[in-house]
């Protein structure tokens, strides 16, 4: 396997998943014809979709399988029970039948969010009712998605790194045991999961002095890294994120979070960051053609613009145009075969002032997640974020007011066990509140590195101020 030029090998990644990992030791790999196994990305045309087909094909035939056996044990069974429960079960297959066979035919989760669509972007809009679709894939990809997953979520995958992950499927493995199940329901193991994190941060909250202060040199092993994972999980929570960059020879990787969003209007200072980046404003205001430029963004822009928060990396930057117009000079395509495209603001501008185009038809990111030495896929490897496959309408609608977050949106497109997941997140109400209030300490405070404030989180303010968002 590892013989096969790089390309070859990322596409069988990108169409097989995992299972690709396996093809040698199946007998698939023919080391006699690897000179011939060079694959020209370029010219596979539309790969995405021939990929969704296989995914959807092999998830018809696997629940026609799973049909079939449930038909087989009915009437295995059959004999055994009443007329009214041999017609409920009936009734509950058909049912369920009945629920995925429409699913196949809905083209959106959430009507309310494709009627805003629609008063944004008529043509995104036609392309989303017409032919959206998100799957689960195996590793991150550029013009793809990685999404955030719940801290559940994220233990019960990350048993074999982490102390409170083992601990979980200690648990889980014994519940198993004693009810003689292959397999625990989704329902079953995010409720232990969820317990556990709940006891654990209980004793840690419990540590907690009259000040609300906890000394983290106290703390377990297991304690210190559950109060890690949690606050982690709540700096990034529910982020849904655009991969535009992936270098597999360094393992660098960039991706932009869509659902943070900022500001919706520009001031002249948040067009001066969107346009210059931080640390560029003060040259840039001596220099006239950028007081130019300055004014011809903000006569294009001011009264409406899509301006998010890209992540905590290089937020002094200029902020990054994504946007899905081909043919804008200026712009590049981030990954073949994706339209999803970045750059081209002199165009855009222009093409806004002219009536051609309409500025939500763009979207500004400042900042992004800068990932090195393949932290990324550490990251899906340790159940951080799973990697997701969609149309590109999905990446490209704006995230303002939507009546279902996008989260939600994106894992019930998935379907599976993250719609599932989907599900139990929204059934959550009151969580434990727990949050780094203050990592700024005096100077001269002993000790001091290895506190933590704790506060109810309902007493935390958000400051609505446009320009204090950039006090970054």
């Amino acid at each position: 396997y590892d013989s096969k030029p790089k390309r070859t090998r990322t596409l069988e990644r990108m169409i097989l998943g995992s299972d690709a990992i396996n093809l040698k030791s199946s007998g698939y790999d023919d080391d006699d014809d690897d000179d011939d196994e060079y694959i020209d990305m370029d010219s596979l045309g539309d790969w995405r979709n021939f990929r969704r087909s296989l995914t959807m094909s092999s998830i018809d035939e696997e629940e026609s399988v799973q049909e079939d056996d449930l038909s087989s044990t009915t009437k295995v069974s059959a004999s055994s029970q009443s007329g009214d429960e041999r017609k409920s079960k009936s009734s509950s297959s058909s049912s369920s039948r009945t629920n995925r066979n429409s699913q196949r035919g809905v083209k959106s989760v959430s009507k309310d969010n494709e009627e805003i669509l629609r008063s944004q972007n008529k043509e995104l809009a036609d392309e989303y009712t017409t032919g959206v679709w998100a799957h689960e894939v195996s590793t991150p990809e550029v013009g793809g998605l990685v999404v955030r997953m719940p801290l559940e979520m994220e233990l019960y995958r990350n048993y074999r790194h982490s102390l409170m992950g083992n601990r979980l499927k200690k648990l889980l493995d014994k519940e198993r045991m004693n009810t003689g199940m292959d397999a625990l329901e989704i329902s079953t193991w995010y409720a232990r999961s969820k317990e556990l994190i709940e006891e654990e941060m209980g004793r840690i909250a419990n540590m907690a002095d009259e000040e609300g202060q906890i000394d983290a040199t106290q703390l377990r092993e297991e304690a210190s890294e559950m109060l890690s994972l949690y606050l982690d999980n709540q700096e990034t929570w529910q982020e849904v994120c655009l991969v535009v960059q992936r270098n597999e020879d360094t393992g660098s990787s960039k991706t932009l979070v869509l659902n943070r969003p900022m500001a919706f209007q520009l001031t002249e200072n948040l067009g001066k960051l969107v346009l210059f980046g931080a640390f560029q404003q003060q040259q840039q205001n001596k220099n006239f053609d950028s007081r130019t430029d300055l004014v011809r963004f903000m006569s294009a822009f001011k009264h409406e613009c899509a301006v998010y928060v890209g992540g905590p990396d290089e937020q002094g930057n200029p902020a990054v145009m994504i946007h899905g117009i081909k043919d804008l000079p200026g712009a590049v395509e981030i990954s073949p075969g994706s339209n999803i495209y970045k750059g081209g603001l002199d165009a855009a501008v222009k093409g806004v002032l002219d009536g051609k185009y309409s500025p939500l038809e763009f979207r500004f990111f400042v900042g992004c997640h800068s990932y090195k030495e393949s932290a990324l896929d550490v990251a899906v490897l340790l159940g951080k974020y799973q990697p997701v496959a969609c149309a590109r309408s999905v990446a490209l609608k704006q995230c303002i007011s939507l009546p279902k977050p996008l989260w939600h949106e994106v894992m019930e497109l998935c379907g599976g066990d993250l719609e599932d997941l989907s599900s139990l997140e929204l059934l959550k109400r009151d969580d434990l509140q727990f949050q780094v209030v203050d990592e700024t300490l005096e100077y001269g405070a002993e000790d001091d590195d290895d506190v933590i404030e704790i506060v109810d989180l309902g007493e935390l303010e958000i400051d609505d101020d446009e320009d204090d968002y950039f006090l970054m």
